[in-house]
């Protein structure tokens, strides 16, 4: 079993999780849930990644957004 993930698996998550964190606040959880059939491991990755290309803002309670223009 390897425990590295693919880059382009990885870019594929942080793309989608972008694209989930435009549309309304999300609580990392959420995040963790919308991917069920992907490792835990290349979802830290990737939200890893979206953080380092984006500047979140968070809302105490609804969670992480990602401002549209961004």
């Amino acid at each position: 079993m390897s425990t590295s993930s693919p880059p382009a698996e990885v870019r594929r998550v942080a793309e989608r999780m972008t694209t989930l964190l435009r549309e309304k606040p999300v609580q990392f959880m959420d995040l963790v849930r919308a991917f069920p059939d992907v490792p835990y491991r290349t979802i830290l990755l990737a939200w890893g990644e979206v953080r380092e290309a984006h500047r979140l803002t968070r809302e105490e309670e609804a969670g992480y957004r990602l401002p549209p223009s961004a």
